[in-house]
């Protein structure tokens, strides 16, 4: 078997549940007993026999739930030699390969979902679009995302290049567009990639469709930084190729995504400090997930502006 194959494989034996099964069978067996109890009260022979099977069933389930906890083990470790390489292939493809992306490439690499996960990642992200808190976006890309964010004061607006973050600024006004803060960073050289941004600040950060692209050492290096930047109680919300999903292996076995399985990912977060509060997928091989800093927000702010931002309208065709 290919690694999605197996993953795939590990994931059906997941959802084989042996002791439901076991409870069912017992309960269904108790009504066997109990019927020909009432039909056969004087002939106590079979009542101790019957008795006597239904333990014996009962055990065979126990040895089933070993045999495949067991096979379980063993999926596990072949997935473990077998992802190996794609770790390393992932290194390969961002630090040899990925790096010649051209903006223009990277703006146009969208992932399709449907109308009903694009409503519900923006009910996500007006959960935490608060005028009290500074939020971060990471990579705005093409996505009209950061219409639901703009309500942060300040928004900052962060990608590895200011052609990738044109497309986002052009949305708005001139006027508003001064009041967004953009950055431009470099995750490749030595050193903190978020260093010009302010540590405790902010409320949100968010980031869509940019870790897909990213091995799982850069990823860990970000949760690092973004761990500092977030006041307590604040929120990162996150996509990332989750590798846990035979989808999602699938995409690196294309040499299209980084391999990023979701349980490291998560591990690695509660690790540094995160909590995990949320995880969402549609079936795709993304996964939504958002962690919280511990502690509780707050905010000296005593006021909103009053003002409105709205995106500039478009021109009808003549």
């Amino acid at each position: 078997m290919i690694l999605s194959e197996l993953v795939a494989y590990r994931n059906q034996l997941n959802t084989i549940d042996v002791p439901g099964i076991k409870t069912v069978a017992d309960r269904e067996l108790d009504k066997v007993l109990y019927l020909t109890r009432l039909q056969m009260s004087q002939v106590e022979k079979f009542d101790a026999e019957l008795n006597q099977a239904q333990h014996n069933i009962i055990d065979c389930f126990d040895n089933f739930e070993s045999v495949i906890s067991n096979l379980r083990v063993a999926v596990n470790q072949q997935i473990v030699e077998k992802e190996k390489p794609w770790f390393q292939e992932s290194y390969r493809l961002y630090e040899e390969e990925m790096c010649s992306d051209t903006a223009e490439y990277i703006l146009n690499r969208k992932p399709v979902i449907s109308e009903e996960t694009d409503a519900f990642y923006r009910q996500r992200i007006v959960k935490y679009s608060d005028w009290r808190y500074p939020a971060m976006l990471l990579r705005p890309g093409k996505e009209t995302f950061v219409n639901n964010i703009v309500a942060c004061d300040p928004l900052y607006l962060v990608d590895e290049s200011h052609d990738l973050l044109r497309p986002a600024m052009e949305l708005f006004p001139e006027g508003y567009q001064r009041r967004l803060r953009p950055y431009a960073i470099n995750e490749r050289q030595d050193g903190e990639i978020l260093a010009k941004l302010p540590d405790n600040q902010f409320g949100f950060i968010f980031a869509y469709n940019f870790f897909n692209f990213k091995p799982f050492e850069v990823i860990r290096k970000y949760l690092k930084e973004m761990h500092v930047k977030l006041r307590p109680g604040g929120v990162l919300a996150m996509s990332f190729n989750d590798c846990d999903s035979p989808k999602g292996v699938e995409l690196v076995e294309r040499h299209f995504c980084c391999y990023t399985p979701g349980s490291l990912i998560i591990e690695f977060a509660r690790s540094i400090g995160y909590q995990p509060i949320f995880t969402w997928s549609d079936g795709g091989p993304s996964t939504w997930v958002e962690f919280q800093k511990p502690g509780t927000i707050t905010s000296l702010r005593a006021g909103q502006a009053l003002a409105k931002i709205l995106p500039k309208p478009v021109a009808e065709s003549k």
